[in-house]
């Protein structure tokens, strides 16, 4: 399962047993991957992905790793009301390898999610967030470029001023933690 190269291998045993339950009855396995580093190791995190809605919901309810496991994956859900419900519920999480899925949203088109994510980027663990923007920077590059993109084709009538846009003041943020120097 594709699912499983998108965590550290510390986790694989949680994975083993949540994964199997999590993608009983999914109509379509995941579908792209997006490829970051975390710690010198390359995880590959579905672009979408497409588990039943009460299934992922009662997985997200799992205690400890299971569960936050489930969040994470639920980011990626196809159904954006689903993935904000995730986001919502994943950043009361405070563990390191949450970080590449909340920082994949910042560069969502779903601007609820992108404000969500920046109205808690400031409480966040910011060494954290730091150690995986320096790690990968062609990433965090691209992702300047997509909110760019929908800022233009979506926002652009609603948010007139560029500086103005949730999703560059989301990006600006990162950048700024990007550049903070390790401890």
């Amino acid at each position: 399962m594709v699912e499983a190269q998108a965590f550290p291998a510390v986790l694989a045993d949680t994975l083993a047993h949540l994964l199997p339950a999590l993608s009983s009855g999914q109509p379509h396995a995941p579908a792209g991957v997006f490829e970051v580093r975390q710690d010198g190791h390359l995880l590959r995190i579905p672009l979408r992905t497409y588990y039943g809605r009460e299934q992922l919901l009662a997985c997200t309810r799992l205690p400890g790793d299971a569960g936050v496991i489930a969040l994470c994956l639920g980011t990626r859900h196809h159904d954006g009301h689903l993935r904000e419900h995730c986001v919502a519920q994943l950043l009361r999480q405070e563990r390191p390898w949450t970080v590449p899925f909340l920082v994949h949203l910042c560069g969502e088109y779903v601007l609820e999610i992108v404000e969500r994510i920046g109205a808690a980027l400031p409480a966040w663990n910011a060494d954290a967030l730091a150690r995986h923007l320096r790690e990968n920077p062609a990433y965090v590059a691209t992702l300047e470029r997509r909110v760019a993109s929908y800022w233009n084709c979506y926002y652009r009538r609603r948010y007139p001023a560029w500086a103005d846009y949730p999703g560059r003041r989301v990006m600006a943020t990162l950048r700024a933690l990007q550049a903070l120097t390790p401890r």
